[in-house]
């Protein structure tokens, strides 16, 4: 899921084949034998490394994160080892072969010869492999630590843009409690708003204060927003919030889903006939740990509402960032236009 492209660049390959050639010819001259002429062994050790890159490539970007990364020592080495030696294998033969095509000089009368020749193509795959696999976990390493100190940023900035905007909380709250008991009770509404609105305000003041929180929390927190906001929309609305009933209790970083059902009742349509006025909001389970929530609402084209998609947004584009940051290759998030409606679609696969 979202997983980035490993596909060497065509660049990458040329300087491969160069540095190739070069390390080939070097090699050459180390093993030379004058008794055979100097092009054919030339072009036998290159096509040694060169044949050498598909296996590079499947030990580096697939083996290494598979097995290494998740510390399955033994396996990584017998994969690397069968690896190393099939290549060698196979090149070995296909090289001899085109040498004694070439030069006419057979290299299976001499079996002290042969096995010298294979132990040098195993040893050329070893080092070959061996050189991509360490420049692979470098640069993992390298980018690991990148996106942590962009995540600690981030957390700070988070932190500090909080810190400058928070007002104290006992205050806000007895001013909130004064002015429920001043609303008459036969307004229901306003006293529900009032209730809805402390919930929510002490979620994120007190429950917001870890990097992952519960997903019935975070839920809990989305009912009370959907609530506050029905509560402003036309009487007849079509407005439902589905929430799974079989949710697995995980964890999630806080205020991750407020975004998209923000940016639906944002953008809503404002149609008179409040019923065509629609937003449908799914929060539920999937398979292999997928948590998905989708956001469908109406817009009005005729008055030229415009919406906000991936490309702009501030709420959107701060979620993207954060999923990025937070979910890296483990998120989707997908926003669709259609005739009259939006559709967004997050995908989170969990690991809690």
């Amino acid at each position: 899921m979202g997983e980035k492209n490993n596909r060497w660049p065509a660049k990458r390959i040329f300087y491969y084949i160069l540095t190739g050639m070069i390390a080939s010819f070097v090699i050459m001259l180390i093993n030379y034998n004058p008794r055979t002429p100097w092009v054919p062994q030339w072009i036998g050790h290159m096509v040694i490394l060169v044949s050498a890159i598909p296996v590079c490539y499947y030990t580096a970007y697939k083996l290494t994160p598979r097995y290494l990364y998740s510390r399955k020592i033994s396996a990584y080495i017998l994969y690397f080892l069968l690896c190393a030696v099939g290549n060698a294998i196979g090149t070995f033969l296909f090289t001899m072969l085109i040498y004694q095509a070439v030069t006419g000089i057979s290299v299976f009368n001499s079996m002290l010869r042969l096995l010298s020749l294979f132990f040098e193509t195993v040893l050329i795959n070893i080092s070959m492999i061996s050189i991509n696999c360490i420049i692979k976990i470098i640069a993992d390493r390298y980018f690991m630590e990148q996106r942590l100190l962009e995540i600690e940023k981030e957390k700070v900035s988070t932190e500090l843009n909080f810190l400058r905007s928070q007002v104290n909380p006992h205050f806000l709250f007895n001013v909130m409690n004064t002015i429920y008991f001043q609303i008459e009770k036969t307004n229901t509404d306003a006293r529900l708003s009032i209730e809805k609105f402390s919930e929510m305000l002490r979620y994120q003041l007190y429950e917001c204060t870890t990097d992952k929180i519960q997903i019935q929390k975070e839920l809990l927190y989305i009912q009370n927003y959907v609530a506050i906001q029905t509560l402003r929309m036309e009487k007849g609305s079509d407005i439902s919030l589905f929430i799974d009933t079989e949710m697995e209790n995980f964890l999630i970083a806080p205020l991750l889903i407020l975004p998209i059902v923000e940016n639906a009742f944002k953008h809503v349509s404002n149609f008179k006939d409040s019923g065509k006025n629609k937003i449908h909001l799914t929060v539920k389970n999937g398979e292999k740990n997928i948590f998905l929530v989708e956001a469908i609402n109406t817009y009005d084209q005729s008055n030229g509402q415009t919406h906000l998609l991936q490309s702009g947004g501030l709420g959107i584009q701060n979620l993207q960032r954060r999923l990025e940051l937070l979910y890296p290759g483990r998120h989707e998030l997908n926003i669709n236009k259609k005739e009259e409606t939006y559709q967004t679609i997050l995908k989170l696969q969990y690991n809690d």
